[in-house]
């Protein structure tokens, strides 16, 4: 039995994948350490999954990130010599460089866990001193020690089906329902226009939107005057069930992060992608053009996306079913399979024999 030390930084993007890998090295008979940046979302998760984690905050800007990142390290040194860590794996974000960085100081072997198809900064530093990169979507250039794996998802996720789904949110069958999602932190873009441009559409709808922290009453409000023709909207701050969001669905109106492209290639859901539009290098882009590529969803940049061009993408995608299967058909195409046993079985054979 190893004890690896699983660190993710901030988001449910990173966390959730860390964990579905945590449980999948459990049942080899592994042991393992979570190390998370302390953030609320991942304290709520936690909790929802009945899990402790440890907590390396390494917040700063300037010259105070440098000291916060270097004062993180020797943290992480501490920490990983009190846990007897056997080997670190890295989801990214600045708490995976002080903890990845800590553990190769003490000769631990590292593994860097990347969901993106152009990796973030975090990643490719400690690419460099890895001794293998898993990658979720087929990178936009080489990287050093990569395997395309895919991401690991809850196995929930694979096994959806939309009556059941339907059934459980007591939603109707023959009324279309879209899932909108900014992934765990939510997106105020989405939030302030896609509420809008569904109800200029004029037509029955069931609503499935995940605002963020905070946002979902003013989404809510927005919602409101829909119910005259038919929109039925169901609006909360975040979900724990997002198995059950997606199954439901015949369209995901999202943005690009990893980890919610993994979901819809998981669940094999149609997308109309927005990716966000700040990233200096553009992730989001380049992991919504893979599906763009395999004809399983519908990429515009948030630039390029005025209420009007909105409304028009909304109503061709939901005026033809045939079409939504389809693209569901393109989704599943890219399906890896089980990335989780993938992984793990690298793992045991490169890391921790």
């Amino acid at each position: 039995m190893k004890r690896i030390c699983l660190v993710s930084s901030g988001t449910g993007g990173h966390l959730w994948p860390a964990l579905v890998l945590g449980e999948a090295l459990r049942a080899e008979g592994h042991d393992t350490v979570f190390v998370t940046a302390g953030r609320d979302v991942e304290r709520a998760l936690l909790e929802r999954v009945g899990r402790r984690a440890e907590s390396l905050d390494v917040r700063g800007r300037g010259i105070g990130r440098l000291v916060a990142l270097a004062r993180g390290t020797f943290a992480a040194r501490r920490l990983l010599r009190r846990e007897h860590v056997d080997a670190v794996v890295c989801t990214g974000g600045s708490t995976s460089v002080a903890a990845g960085l800590a553990g190769r100081s003490l000769g631990l072997p590292l593994a860097v866990l990347e969901q993106n198809a152009v990796p973030g900064r975090a990643n490719r530093l400690l690419a460099r001193f890895a001794e293998r990169v898993y990658l979720g979507l087929p990178p936009v250039r080489g990287v050093r020690h990569g395997m395309v794996t895919g991401t690991p998802v809850r196995r929930e996720m694979v096994d959806v089906d939309r009556v059941a789904a339907r059934r459980r949110l007591e939603l109707r069958d023959d009324v279309p329902v879209v899932f909108v999602t900014g992934g765990s932190q939510g997106a105020g873009f989405l939030n302030e226009c896609v509420p809008q441009a569904l109800l200029a559409l004029k037509r029955p709808l069931q609503i499935l939107h995940l605002t963020g922290s905070g946002r979902e009453a003013e989404v809510r409000a927005r919602y409101r005057v829909g119910l005259e023709c038919g929109i039925d909207a169901f609006v909360r701050a975040m979900s724990f069930d997002m198995a059950t969001m997606y199954a439901a669905a015949d369209l995901v109106v999202c943005r690009g992060g990893g980890c919610t492209i993994a979901e819809l290639v998981a669940t094999g859901r149609a997308a109309l992608v927005v990716p966000y539009p700040f990233h200096r290098d553009r992730q989001q882009l380049h992991n919504g053009r893979v599906l763009g590529r395999a004809g399983a969803a519908r990429v515009i940049e948030q630039r390029d996306l005025d209420e009007a061009r909105l409304v028009a993408e909304l109503r061709d995608l939901l005026a033809e079913p045939e079409r939504l299967r389809f693209m569901e058909l393109c989704e599943r195409s890219l399906d890896l399979g089980d990335a989780c046993h993938r992984i793990v079985d690298d793992l045991q054979r490169s890391l921790l024999s």
